[in-house]
């Protein structure tokens, strides 16, 4: 489908926990998602599947660590909470619906700051998620979140197994 759209403030997905997050520890899940750089969970070949351009630009929110990247026709973000669970992201905005991401609980959030962006979020252990945002400069929201989904598969091969 279509490419997406560069990452700007107001990137769908920067989803702030609904609670201040708890200190990560093995009691907290034990997800290991700690021990990943958001910036580093794509290898070469993945970023010149996704389109990725440079070498991404370190992203903070509440809560997660992010990086964002710009492809030819967007942009892509993924934020990892390592102490913030799926239940307590906030998704107030947009459409959201619940779904079952490889194999773990997620969510995909349209359209939360317009047409073209979309999130998927899904659960790492018990008290940890990520978030994979992308947006698309011609507003086609399907193409985006086809992207997210993709950057999701990349980003679930790099964590580390339980």
């Amino acid at each position: 489908m279509a490419s997406v759209a560069a990452c700007s403030t107001g990137q769908p997905g920067t989803s702030v926990p609904s609670e201040a997050p708890a200190p990560t520890n093995s009691a907290n899940g034990g997800s290991g998602l700690a021990q990943l750089d958001a910036c580093q969970v794509f290898d070469a070949q993945a970023t010149s599947q996704l389109g990725l351009e440079g070498a991404g630009e370190v992203k903070n929110f509440a809560g997660g660590r992010g990086c964002d990247w710009d492809t030819a026709g967007g942009g892509i973000r993924v934020v990892l909470y390592d102490s913030t669970s799926l239940e307590k992201q906030n998704l107030s905005d947009g459409q959201v619906e619940s779904t079952t991401f490889a194999g773990r609980e997620a969510k995909i959030q349209r359209e939360a700051l317009g047409a073209g962006d979309c999130s998927l979020l899904f659960a790492v252990g018990d008290s940890s998620s990520v978030s994979l945002d992308a947006t698309s400069n011609d507003m086609n929201t399907d193409a985006s979140c086809q992207l997210a989904q993709q950057a999701g598969e990349l980003v679930v091969a790099k964590l580390p197994k339980n």
